[in-house]
């Protein structure tokens, strides 16, 4: 297990990449605000899938996007306040 740092969030805020960069080397980070733990800094596992379950997934998204739209289509009327 990693070991436990603090640092402000004013750090977090000021020096992103190092920070950044401190977690993905492992460390795990609790930010503070004003002296209480605020958040938790750690680095996303690594998810490898295997190209049957990429495709899968990609299909599975794209059935998805068919059949429920994020939106709908773009109309000019929709630029300009009614």
């Amino acid at each position: 297990m990693a070991a436990l740092s603090l640092v402000t969030s004013r750090e977090v805020i000021h020096n992103f990449s190092a920070v950044a960069a401190r977690v993905a080397a492992g460390e795990d980070l609790t930010v503070t605000r004003y002296g209480k733990p605020l958040l938790k800094l750690v680095q996303v596992p690594d998810m490898k899938m295997s190209h049957q379950e990429r495709k899968a997934w990609v299909q599975k998204i794209l059935a998805m996007r068919m059949t429920h739209p994020l939106s709908k289509k773009f109309e000019r009327s929709d630029a300009y306040d009614e």
